[in-house]
């Protein structure tokens, strides 16, 4: 047993390298299938657990994709010493690399660039704690299973000493309205055919939408109530134009909330070269939400 791991750990460090110096034939077709057959015990063992830092400053992010491990390529900036994140599933501290624990997808990660200009700017500790998940709307956060993700990854952050000084929420793209749809052709759906095998998506309204955020808002506060919570503009995706019920939603929480602020204008960010699948973001367009991020939060991190 003990040999089939280390053999199966090692094949997956060669994997690592190799996935991570290039995205052509060799990563696409041998590095990431490879990848989502490895067990997380053997996923963790590529990463140098550290010791959480008490006296740190800790961000924490979470949302859907655009929050998560989604944007390609992976950063090659040179990651400062001061810089960990923290695993939620574990209550573990790790050096820092990408993709990142706790969250989904395989690539890099927006907040790793914001992240890099914090701990660049200060002498103490950075800690990252993410917790998104891709393709996920405001309702499985606020009433769903990821209701309970949230509350067991603000649990586990709090037992691990940690006390995140921001929360940065970013997600809308799921419960925007795609283009030319309308509740009217609700009445097109043929009879004993269900709405939902015509992958209607309507869009939320702007008070579901914000009832639900608020939702997210008070839980986290209720663990963290000194924290600031930072809400990004977000409902564009795959060439939809953006949704401006969501958009107010979003503005009315951040208005409305004690150290609640609009974070950055994601959908302002939207173009072939910021944008590699008209969707997730390239380098150029983390970068440029990064630089959004950064600003907003900066005065609040001195």
């Amino acid at each position: 047993m003990k040999k089939t791991a280390l053999a199966g750990t090692a094949l997956a460090v060669v994997a690592y390298t190799v996935g991570y110096k290039s995205r052509d034939f060799i990563r696409d077709n041998f590095y990431l299938p490879l990848r989502s057959s490895i067990s997380q015990a053997q996923l963790k063992a590529l990463y140098k657990q550290a010791l959480c830092p008490k006296d740190g400053i800790a961000l924490a992010t979470f949302g859907q994709s655009n929050s998560a491990n989604h944007v390609s390529p992976v950063a090659t900036e040179v990651t400062p010493k001061n810089l960990f994140q923290y695993d939620w599933k574990t209550g573990k501290c790790y050096e820092y690399k990408e993709p990142l624990l706790g969250t989904t997808g395989t690539e890099g990660n927006v907040i790793t660039y914001t992240a890099i200009k914090i701990a660049k700017d200060t002498s103490k500790p950075v800690i990252v704690i993410p917790f998104g998940v891709g393709g996920t709307s405001v309702l499985e956060w606020a009433y769903g299973h990821l209701s309970y993700q949230q509350e067991i990854a603000l649990s586990n952050i709090k037992k691990s000493g940690l006390s995140p000084k921001i929360f940065l929420w970013h997600q809308g793209e799921s419960d925007a309205r795609v283009e030319g749809l309308s509740p009217d052709d609700l009445k097109e759906v043929s009879s004993f055919l269900n709405p939902e095998e015509k992958d209607f998506q309507l869009g939320l309204s702007r008070k579901s939408y914000a009832n639900a955020l608020q939702k997210v808002v008070d839980k986290t506060k209720q663990y963290f109530p000194d924290s600031h919570f930072g809400i990004a503009l977000v409902s564009r995706c795959s060439n939809r134009n953006q949704w401006e019920p969501i958009r107010e939603a979003q503005r009315e929480i951040a208005n409305k909330n004690e150290n609640t602020f609009v974070s950055a204008d994601s959908d302002k960010i939207y173009n072939e070269e910021t944008r590699y699948d008209k969707c997730h973001f390239s380098k150029e367009g983390a970068q440029e939400l990064a630089n959004q991020y950064y600003s907003s939060v900066s005065t609040l991190l001195k």
